[in-house]
């Protein structure tokens, strides 16, 4: 038996057997996707093999070619025109989220876009063109399904960390370390690496995180032991770094922008702080922050970008940084210093802001 171990070996091994069911199933199209297509994948990989074509019955089916697991799924071509329309006709509104794709969906059309197209009639390649035509349409989908992963995940970690049950912690720490992946894969995400598989995280951030991005520090939260000192500020140091990857990809990584511009990725010494109760959503008209089980604020993206940025700083160099961003996207071009100090005002008064040492802030 021939051990199949390299990537490039599994993915030349899946498009010659999508070649051949191909052409005994009559397909219209075939393309072959999964982690390996996309540079990443171990060992024990599997390849995921897609036949496209009219005929009524979509099956999946399993097959082992050598050691490597081959999912062959049939796919009717109406589906994927129909994936494809949704993804580009409906819009992410704060006030009408309208009807969801299902995670499955959203990860299908992923792979319709990044996999690799071993024979097509020329519809698949229609659809990656309409894809292609409206990048940040699916990497939105992708973000947003991310961001709310991860605000469910720390919105349980905040639940069972204020439990009176001790055994209550272990599962905060799982909760508040599930937030962070989540929060990871949104930002890769924002950086155009859309592959939904959660395990992945790390090595998509390696390639594709954001320049200046602290890989060292989300590694080690995702290592050590958050319970073995304080386990109150082991898990808030959790779920504050998860709540900064996600107000970065909420309202850089969303607007189209470049993350690595992103300046604040640890938390300074400065007397202005970002409430650490809310975590960001974001749509296509405002970024919402929500408190679990609590308040929730409907944001203009440049007062989002403000609150993000004030993460120990004084309001005179949050201010900087703000302005340094409105020149990165629209949505934040209206930002002038009046505007800013005006923004902070405003997120004070509504409890979004607090001066830790009491101080004003630059007025």
């Amino acid at each position: 038996m021939t051990v199949i171990s390299s990537v490039r070996d599994r993915v030349r091994l899946g498009r010659s057997i999508a070649s051949r069911l191909a052409a005994s199933a009559d397909a219209d199209a075939a393309f072959v996707a999964g982690s390996s297509v996309v540079g990443l994948g171990s060992a024990t990989s599997d390849i995921d093999v897609y036949l496209v074509g009219s005929s009524a019955g979509e099956t999946r089916r399993q097959m082992f070619a050598d050691t490597t697991r081959i999912d062959v799924q049939h796919l009717r071509l109406d589906t994927l025109e129909s994936l494809v329309d949704r993804v580009l006709g409906r819009g992410l509104r704060s006030d009408h989220a309208g009807q969801p794709l299902s995670d499955r969906e959203i990860a299908l059309v992923v792979r319709l876009r990044t996999g690799d197209i071993v024979t097509d009639s020329g519809a698949l390649a229609a659809l990656r063109e309409r894809l292609d035509e409206h990048p940040l349409r699916l990497a939105r989908l992708v973000m947003n399904n991310w961001m709310l992963a991860a605000f469910f995940a720390a919105e349980d970690c905040l639940g069972l960390s204020r439990s009176e049950d001790p055994n209550d912690l272990d599962p905060a720490v799982l909760a508040g370390r599930r937030a962070l992946v989540c929060a990871g894969k949104a930002l890769a995400a924002a950086g155009g690496d859309l592959y939904f598989g959660e395990k992945w995280v790390w090595r998509q951030l390696a390639r594709s995180g954001p320049d200046g991005f602290p890989f060292e520090d989300f590694q080690r939260l995702l290592r050590d032991d958050p319970l073995a000192v304080d386990p109150q500020a082991g898990l808030t140091a959790l779920t504050s770094f998860a709540q900064t990857c996600l107000i970065a990809t909420a309202t850089l990584g969303w607007q189209g922008a470049d993350v690595s511009h992103w300046p604040v990725w640890r938390q300074g010494s400065g007397p202005l702080h970002r409430s650490p109760a809310f975590f960001p959503r974001a749509y296509d008209d405002m970024v919402t922050l929500i408190e679990p089980a609590g308040r929730h604020f409907r944001l203009p993206p440049r007062s989002a970008l403000v609150w993000g940025l004030s993460h120990g700083l004084s309001s005179q160099t949050a201010t900087e940084y703000a302005l340094n961003l409105s020149k990165v996207a629209p949505a934040f071009a209206a930002l002038t210093e009046q505007r800013c100090r005006g923004i902070t005002t405003e997120l004070r008064e509504a409890g979004l802001l607090t001066e830790q040492d009491g101080q004003r802030g630059a007025m």
